[in-house]
């Protein structure tokens, strides 16, 4: 009889143990939520895509469809992905405290035509607003390819400033029949994403595809067997860098 009393001390202590430890775990939980709540954890990065061609298209981010966006017009998206570093910067070149990054490649098809763009990569900043501009493909002589280009920008999401500004030098090259190579400078703000498309195929980028802050773009243009003078054009961070080659 003296071993029942201790057999329910230690069954007694056993329960209070179990107890315990869901209680912990419950609690670890809760605050595990908490943390997700305050974006501690999120992978929710914002896109804002802005359409400004003749009809609606539908967009891709890493070759997943996000949605559609009408004819001029412009929709938000909040995207779900694996977050691959942190930036200490915003969009303006501000320091912020750290937050995740994530890389996206955007491309946008034409859902009249169903013409693809070729893709615009870019590092998402949580917090921080990514737009992705879809314009019609312009020639130097300022008609339009038939084609689609896609370009973006990172902005701060509850900044007052503007959205990223870039510029371009040069603006346009000349080349002889032989062609060759040339580069472009990007200058724009430390935290500002940009890419770099060419729009004829006689044209290709060779280095800078994609960048971030300052960078340079280099090109090849082929040679020249048309037996006709001959112009296109880069998109280069949503600016149109042009090429003209001689005969």
């Amino acid at each position: 009889m003296k071993g029942l009393p201790l057999a329910l001390g230690l069954r007694a202590f056993r329960s209070s143990m179990m107890k315990t430890r869901l209680s912990l775990l419950a609690a670890g939980l809760a605050i595990a939520v908490l943390l997700a709540g305050c974006h501690l954890f999120s992978n929710d990065f914002q896109v804002a895509v802005g359409n400004r061609t003749p009809g609606p298209v539908t967009i891709f981010a890493n070759g997943e469809q996000i949605g559609q966006v009408g004819s001029n017009q412009t929709a938000t998206f909040t995207l779900d992905l694996s977050t691959t570093g942190k930036a200490t910067v915003d969009a303006i070149g501000s320091p912020i405290a750290p937050a995740p990054t994530a890389q996206a490649t955007f491309t946008a098809r034409d859902n009249a035509t169903g013409i693809l763009s070729a893709g615009a990569a870019t590092t998402l900043i949580h917090d921080v607003t990514a737009y992705v501009d879809v314009a019609p493909c312009i020639l130097i002589g300022g008609s339009s390819t038939g084609l689609i280009c896609v370009s973006v920008a990172n902005a701060s999401s509850g900044s007052s400033q503007a959205a990223c500004s870039f510029s371009l030098s040069p603006t346009n090259q000349s080349f002889d029949a032989a062609g060759g190579t040339g580069n472009v400078s990007v200058q724009t703000s430390s935290g500002c994403s940009w890419s770099a498309t060419t729009n004829v195929t006689w044209i290709s980028v060779t280095t800078g595809a994609s960048g971030t802050g300052n960078g340079t773009v280099v090109y090849q243009v082929q040679p020249n067997v048309t037996g006709q003078a001959r112009s296109g054009s880069l998109t280069i961070a949503g600016q149109t860098f042009t090429v003209s080659q001689a005969l």
